[in-house]
Protein backbone atom coordinates (compact mmCIF):
# COMPACT_ATOMS: atom_id res chain seq x y z
CA UNK A 1 0.00 0.00 0.00
CA UNK A 2 1.13 3.46 -0.81
CA UNK A 3 0.23 6.75 1.54
CA UNK A 4 0.32 9.80 0.05
CA UNK A 5 -0.72 12.18 2.45
CA UNK A 6 1.57 13.63 4.84
CA UNK A 7 -0.95 13.80 7.73
CA UNK A 8 -1.40 10.22 7.44
CA UNK A 9 2.20 9.52 8.39
CA UNK A 10 1.79 9.28 12.37
CA UNK A 11 -0.70 6.15 12.30
CA UNK A 12 0.75 4.55 9.01
CA UNK A 13 4.39 3.90 9.89
CA UNK A 14 5.22 1.33 12.43
CA UNK A 15 6.62 2.43 15.67
CA UNK A 16 10.26 0.57 15.71
CA UNK A 17 11.35 -0.18 18.76
CA UNK A 18 14.89 0.61 18.84
CA UNK A 19 14.59 3.29 16.03
CA UNK A 20 15.42 6.81 16.49
CA UNK A 21 14.22 9.58 15.92
CA UNK A 22 13.93 9.68 12.03
CA UNK A 23 12.47 6.77 12.03
CA UNK A 24 9.19 8.20 13.30
CA UNK A 25 5.79 9.04 12.09
CA UNK A 26 6.72 12.82 13.46
CA UNK A 27 9.88 12.88 11.75
CA UNK A 28 8.26 11.79 8.22
CA UNK A 29 5.39 13.89 8.42
CA UNK A 30 7.36 17.51 9.22
CA UNK A 31 10.00 16.52 6.72
CA UNK A 32 6.79 15.53 4.09
CA UNK A 33 4.96 18.97 4.84
CA UNK A 34 8.02 21.09 4.48
CA UNK A 35 10.87 19.58 2.54
CA UNK A 36 9.27 17.98 -0.78
CA UNK A 37 10.98 19.84 -3.97
CA UNK A 38 8.74 20.69 -7.21
CA UNK A 39 8.16 17.62 -8.99
CA UNK A 40 7.89 15.17 -5.86
CA UNK A 41 5.36 12.74 -4.99
CA UNK A 42 5.09 11.30 -1.53
CA UNK A 43 5.01 7.33 -2.00
CA UNK A 44 5.07 5.78 1.42
CA UNK A 45 5.67 2.22 1.04
CA UNK A 46 3.59 -0.22 3.41
CA UNK A 47 4.45 -4.00 2.31
CA UNK A 48 2.96 -6.87 3.23
CA UNK A 49 6.27 -8.52 4.60
CA UNK A 50 6.06 -5.93 7.40
CA UNK A 51 8.24 -3.38 5.31
CA UNK A 52 7.80 0.25 5.36
CA UNK A 53 10.08 2.43 3.41
CA UNK A 54 9.47 6.25 3.34
CA UNK A 55 10.14 7.03 -0.22
CA UNK A 56 8.87 9.89 -3.14
CA UNK A 57 9.01 9.13 -6.57
CA UNK A 58 11.16 12.04 -8.72
CA UNK A 59 11.73 12.91 -12.20
CA UNK A 60 14.81 11.47 -13.41
CA UNK A 61 16.83 12.01 -16.73
CA UNK A 62 20.12 11.34 -18.39
CA UNK A 63 20.58 13.40 -21.49
CA UNK A 64 17.80 13.34 -23.42
CA UNK A 65 16.69 10.03 -21.76
CA UNK A 66 13.46 10.79 -19.27
CA UNK A 67 12.37 8.88 -16.27
CA UNK A 68 11.33 8.44 -12.60
CA UNK A 69 13.03 7.60 -9.58
CA UNK A 70 11.99 6.51 -6.11
CA UNK A 71 13.96 8.18 -3.62
CA UNK A 72 14.60 8.12 0.09
CA UNK A 73 12.05 10.57 2.10
CA UNK A 74 15.59 12.67 3.15
CA UNK A 75 17.88 14.98 2.58
CA UNK A 76 21.18 16.94 4.01
CA UNK A 77 18.60 16.99 7.30
CA UNK A 78 18.47 13.40 7.52
CA UNK A 79 21.17 11.87 9.80
CA UNK A 80 19.85 8.18 9.38
CA UNK A 81 17.55 6.34 6.95
CA UNK A 82 16.67 3.17 6.62
CA UNK A 83 13.38 0.62 5.89
CA UNK A 84 11.77 0.50 8.92
CA UNK A 85 11.08 -3.73 9.82
CA UNK A 86 8.35 -5.09 11.79
CA UNK A 87 6.93 -8.10 12.03
CA UNK A 88 9.30 -10.16 9.04
CA UNK A 89 11.45 -12.73 9.76
CA UNK A 90 13.87 -12.33 5.99
CA UNK A 91 14.35 -8.71 5.83
CA UNK A 92 16.53 -9.51 2.55
CA UNK A 93 13.50 -11.73 0.65
CA UNK A 94 10.69 -8.88 1.68
CA UNK A 95 12.48 -6.02 -0.23
CA UNK A 96 13.31 -8.38 -2.84
CA UNK A 97 9.22 -9.07 -3.36
CA UNK A 98 8.76 -5.24 -2.94
CA UNK A 99 11.40 -4.38 -5.97
CA UNK A 100 9.84 -7.16 -7.94
CA UNK A 101 6.54 -5.62 -7.69
CA UNK A 102 8.28 -2.08 -7.92
CA UNK A 103 9.55 -3.61 -11.81
CA UNK A 104 6.18 -4.09 -12.92
CA UNK A 105 4.30 -0.02 -12.37
CA UNK A 106 4.09 2.08 -15.07
CA UNK A 107 5.87 4.15 -15.10
CA UNK A 108 8.86 1.71 -14.17
CA UNK A 109 11.20 3.78 -11.82
CA UNK A 110 15.07 3.82 -13.64
CA UNK A 111 16.47 3.68 -10.19
CA UNK A 112 16.00 3.38 -6.16
CA UNK A 113 18.20 5.68 -4.61
CA UNK A 114 18.57 5.62 -0.51
CA UNK A 115 21.25 7.88 1.24
CA UNK A 116 22.25 7.88 4.36
CA UNK A 117 21.86 4.08 5.67
CA UNK A 118 24.40 3.09 8.09
CA UNK A 119 26.96 0.71 7.90
CA UNK A 120 26.37 -1.31 10.57
CA UNK A 121 22.71 -1.56 9.98
CA UNK A 122 19.94 -4.61 9.10
CA UNK A 123 18.65 -2.21 6.29
CA UNK A 124 21.46 -1.94 4.38
CA UNK A 125 22.38 -5.60 4.16
CA UNK A 126 18.72 -6.07 3.27
CA UNK A 127 18.61 -3.66 0.76
CA UNK A 128 21.51 -4.43 -1.27
CA UNK A 129 20.91 -8.16 -0.91
CA UNK A 130 17.38 -8.24 -1.67
CA UNK A 131 17.42 -5.53 -4.69
CA UNK A 132 19.69 -7.84 -5.83
CA UNK A 133 17.72 -10.65 -6.13
CA UNK A 134 14.63 -8.38 -7.46
CA UNK A 135 17.19 -7.96 -10.54
CA UNK A 136 18.78 -4.51 -10.13
CA UNK A 137 21.92 -3.66 -10.61
CA UNK A 138 22.76 -2.28 -7.13
CA UNK A 139 26.30 -0.39 -5.70
CA UNK A 140 26.79 1.22 -2.54
CA UNK A 141 29.15 4.67 -2.36
CA UNK A 142 30.24 6.99 0.62
CA UNK A 143 27.66 9.39 2.28
CA UNK A 144 28.78 11.01 5.36
CA UNK A 145 30.37 10.18 8.34
CA UNK A 146 28.53 10.14 11.58
CA UNK A 147 30.96 11.43 14.57
CA UNK A 148 29.28 9.83 18.14
CA UNK A 149 30.34 9.37 22.06
CA UNK A 150 28.50 6.35 24.00
CA UNK A 151 27.67 7.89 27.62
CA UNK A 152 28.80 6.88 30.28
CA UNK A 153 30.50 8.37 33.42
CA UNK A 154 30.10 11.88 34.61
CA UNK A 155 30.74 15.54 32.93
CA UNK A 156 34.16 15.65 34.80
CA UNK A 157 35.24 12.57 33.54
CA UNK A 158 34.06 13.19 29.60
CA UNK A 159 35.71 16.91 29.78
CA UNK A 160 39.10 15.87 31.24
CA UNK A 161 39.16 13.32 28.07
CA UNK A 162 38.83 15.97 25.64
CA UNK A 163 42.26 17.15 24.47
CA UNK A 164 44.28 19.87 26.39
CA UNK A 165 43.81 22.40 23.65
CA UNK A 166 40.07 21.90 23.12
CA UNK A 167 39.74 22.16 27.23
CA UNK A 168 41.72 25.09 27.87
CA UNK A 169 40.83 27.54 24.88
CA UNK A 170 36.75 27.01 25.71
CA UNK A 171 37.56 27.59 29.45
CA UNK A 172 39.70 30.39 28.49
CA UNK A 173 37.29 31.98 26.14
CA UNK A 174 34.43 31.36 29.00
CA UNK A 175 36.00 32.95 31.72
CA UNK A 176 36.65 35.85 29.37
CA UNK A 177 32.91 35.76 28.18
CA UNK A 178 31.75 36.17 31.59
CA UNK A 179 34.32 38.67 32.25
CA UNK A 180 32.68 41.22 29.87
CA UNK A 181 28.77 40.52 29.79
CA UNK A 182 26.15 38.09 32.09
CA UNK A 183 25.96 35.08 30.39
CA UNK A 184 22.70 32.75 31.08
CA UNK A 185 21.95 29.27 29.78
CA UNK A 186 18.73 28.68 28.57
CA UNK A 187 17.42 25.28 27.36
CA UNK A 188 13.98 25.23 26.40
CA UNK A 189 12.01 21.59 25.64
CA UNK A 190 8.08 22.41 26.87
CA UNK A 191 5.65 22.77 23.91
CA UNK A 192 4.32 25.46 25.35
CA UNK A 193 7.32 27.85 24.90
CA UNK A 194 8.37 26.56 21.38
CA UNK A 195 7.47 29.74 19.36
CA UNK A 196 9.74 31.45 21.76
CA UNK A 197 12.46 28.74 21.07
CA UNK A 198 11.88 29.37 17.48
CA UNK A 199 12.51 33.27 17.78
CA UNK A 200 15.71 32.81 19.50
CA UNK A 201 17.11 30.04 17.35
CA UNK A 202 16.86 32.35 14.30
CA UNK A 203 17.54 35.37 15.90
CA UNK A 204 21.12 33.77 16.75
CA UNK A 205 21.06 32.17 12.97
CA UNK A 206 20.25 35.59 11.49
CA UNK A 207 23.42 36.92 13.16
CA UNK A 208 25.70 33.36 11.87
CA UNK A 209 27.62 32.52 9.04
CA UNK A 210 25.16 30.50 7.87
CA UNK A 211 23.18 30.80 4.62
CA UNK A 212 19.12 31.07 4.86
CA UNK A 213 17.94 27.51 5.05
CA UNK A 214 16.52 26.51 1.77
CA UNK A 215 13.80 24.72 2.91
CA UNK A 216 12.41 27.57 5.74
CA UNK A 217 9.65 25.82 7.38
CA UNK A 218 11.41 23.14 8.32
CA UNK A 219 13.03 24.08 11.40
CA UNK A 220 10.59 26.26 12.84
CA UNK A 221 7.87 22.94 12.01
CA UNK A 222 10.23 20.94 13.45
CA UNK A 223 10.84 22.50 16.89
CA UNK A 224 6.83 22.65 17.21
CA UNK A 225 6.34 19.09 16.72
CA UNK A 226 9.28 17.82 18.51
CA UNK A 227 8.85 19.60 21.29
CA UNK A 228 5.16 17.96 21.50
CA UNK A 229 6.87 14.36 20.63
CA UNK A 230 9.27 15.19 23.61
CA UNK A 231 12.29 15.00 21.13
CA UNK A 232 13.69 18.18 20.76
CA UNK A 233 15.18 20.83 22.82
CA UNK A 234 16.86 23.87 21.91
CA UNK A 235 19.73 25.38 23.85
CA UNK A 236 20.37 29.28 24.09
CA UNK A 237 23.15 30.94 25.10
CA UNK A 238 22.74 34.57 26.20
CA UNK A 239 24.79 37.60 26.62
CA UNK A 240 23.23 40.86 28.55
CA UNK A 241 20.10 38.91 27.63
CA UNK A 242 20.74 38.74 24.29
CA UNK A 243 20.91 35.37 22.61
CA UNK A 244 24.14 34.68 20.72
CA UNK A 245 24.31 30.85 20.43
CA UNK A 246 21.89 28.47 19.67
CA UNK A 247 21.57 24.16 19.63
CA UNK A 248 18.74 21.89 18.75
CA UNK A 249 18.86 18.84 20.06
CA UNK A 250 17.12 15.83 18.54
CA UNK A 251 16.83 13.28 21.91
CA UNK A 252 14.88 10.33 21.41
CA UNK A 253 15.04 6.56 23.62
CA UNK A 254 18.26 7.26 24.95
CA UNK A 255 19.71 8.91 21.54
CA UNK A 256 20.97 12.77 21.24
CA UNK A 257 21.92 14.56 18.15
CA UNK A 258 23.75 17.73 18.09
CA UNK A 259 21.56 18.38 14.87
CA UNK A 260 21.96 22.43 14.53
CA UNK A 261 24.16 25.04 16.36
CA UNK A 262 25.05 28.54 15.38
CA UNK A 263 26.60 31.23 17.00
CA UNK A 264 26.55 34.92 16.43
CA UNK A 265 29.69 36.16 14.06
CA UNK A 266 29.91 39.51 16.72
CA UNK A 267 30.99 37.30 19.60
CA UNK A 268 33.17 34.74 16.98
CA UNK A 269 36.96 35.58 19.30
CA UNK A 270 34.69 34.52 22.25
CA UNK A 271 33.82 31.22 21.21
CA UNK A 272 29.97 31.22 22.56
CA UNK A 273 28.84 28.33 20.17
CA UNK A 274 31.75 26.09 21.71
CA UNK A 275 31.00 27.49 25.43
CA UNK A 276 27.04 26.54 24.64
CA UNK A 277 28.18 23.12 23.33
CA UNK A 278 30.24 22.42 26.65
CA UNK A 279 27.12 23.68 28.80
CA UNK A 280 24.86 21.54 26.66
CA UNK A 281 26.88 18.28 26.88
CA UNK A 282 27.01 18.83 30.67
CA UNK A 283 23.81 19.36 30.94
CA UNK A 284 23.42 15.90 29.17
CA UNK A 285 25.92 14.10 32.05
CA UNK A 286 23.43 15.79 34.57
CA UNK A 287 20.05 14.72 33.53
CA UNK A 288 21.05 10.58 32.73
CA UNK A 289 18.66 10.30 30.39
CA UNK A 290 21.14 10.15 26.87
CA UNK A 291 23.25 7.18 26.33
CA UNK A 292 24.80 7.85 22.65
CA UNK A 293 25.57 11.56 21.83
CA UNK A 294 26.02 12.33 17.59
CA UNK A 295 26.93 14.92 15.85
CA UNK A 296 24.66 14.49 12.43
CA UNK A 297 26.18 14.84 9.51
CA UNK A 298 29.29 15.49 8.16
CA UNK A 299 33.15 15.13 8.82
CA UNK A 300 33.99 18.68 10.26
CA UNK A 301 37.71 18.76 11.80
CA UNK A 302 35.96 19.97 15.11
CA UNK A 303 33.36 16.98 15.51
CA UNK A 304 36.01 14.54 16.25
CA UNK A 305 37.69 16.98 18.99
CA UNK A 306 34.37 16.74 21.87
CA UNK A 307 32.63 13.05 20.06
CA UNK A 308 35.64 10.79 19.20
CA UNK A 309 33.98 7.87 17.36
CA UNK A 310 33.41 7.57 14.02
CA UNK A 311 30.38 4.96 11.92
CA UNK A 312 29.68 5.52 7.90
CA UNK A 313 26.70 6.07 6.46
CA UNK A 314 25.89 5.04 2.94
CA UNK A 315 24.46 5.75 -0.27
CA UNK A 316 22.86 2.67 -2.19
CA UNK A 317 21.71 3.10 -5.41
CA UNK A 318 19.77 -0.03 -7.75
CA UNK A 319 19.34 0.56 -11.54
CA UNK A 320 16.91 -1.03 -13.66
CA UNK A 321 19.03 -1.64 -16.86
CA UNK A 322 15.88 -2.89 -18.49
CA UNK A 323 14.13 1.15 -18.87
CA UNK A 324 16.24 3.78 -21.21
CA UNK A 325 16.95 6.10 -18.50
CA UNK A 326 18.05 3.12 -15.89
CA UNK A 327 20.21 1.80 -19.08
CA UNK A 328 21.63 4.99 -19.46
CA UNK A 329 22.76 5.73 -15.92
CA UNK A 330 24.25 1.91 -15.28
CA UNK A 331 26.55 2.82 -18.86
CA UNK A 332 27.48 6.59 -17.36
CA UNK A 333 27.79 5.61 -14.00
CA UNK A 334 27.59 2.09 -12.85
CA UNK A 335 29.60 0.25 -15.17
CA UNK A 336 32.73 2.97 -14.93
CA UNK A 337 32.71 2.54 -11.30
CA UNK A 338 32.65 -0.95 -11.22
CA UNK A 339 35.39 -1.46 -13.80
CA UNK A 340 37.46 1.14 -11.87
CA UNK A 341 36.64 -0.77 -8.92
CA UNK A 342 37.25 -4.11 -10.53
CA UNK A 343 41.10 -2.73 -12.02
CA UNK A 344 42.29 -0.51 -8.51
CA UNK A 345 40.50 -3.09 -6.22
CA UNK A 346 38.88 0.40 -4.02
Amino acid sequence: MIHRDPATLDDVLPDVGDGDFYDTGTWYRVFAETCLDPGDRLSVEITGDGVALPMRERPDRVGPFGGVQLAWLGNYYTCRFGPLFTGTSDASEAVAAWGREVRRRTPRPARLVFSAVDERSTGLAALREGLRRASYLVETTEDFGNWYLPVSGDFDGYWSGRGARLRNTVERKERALRRDHAVELDIIDNPAEAERAIDLYERVHARSWKEPEPYPHFIPTLIREGMTAGAVRVGILLADGEPVASQLWIVWRGRATIFKLSYDERLRKLSAGSVLTRHMMREAFRVGDIVEIDFGCGDDPYKKDWLPERRQRWTLTAYDPLTACGAAHTLRRYLPRLIRRRLTGI
